[in-house]
């Protein structure tokens, strides 16, 4: 796998050889700036975005129970 040049500039201060924990914090500063940026104008990133730390289980457990409120939310209107 080749990187693209801009993209292995932009990870090569993370001070790591793996590429894996190189890209993985990358992406997850990315998320946190859009997240940041996103409550800077009162908007919310979508639910698979988001990395909420309290949450526990599986992530399909996670999106069942987010199909089951929305689906109990528009039952309610």
């Amino acid at each position: 796998m080749i990187i693209p040049q801009d993209i292995a500039t932009a990870i090569a201060p993370l001070e790591t050889d793996d590429l894996e924990t190189a890209v993985a914090t990358a992406l997850r500063a990315h998320l946190d700036r859009l997240a940041n940026d996103a409550a800077l104008r009162g908007e919310r990133l979508p639910f698979w975005l988001r990395r909420d730390s309290d949450e526990t289980g599986d992530l399909s457990d996670q999106l069942r129970d987010k199909v089951t409120q929305r689906r109990a939310n528009e039952a309610e209107r």
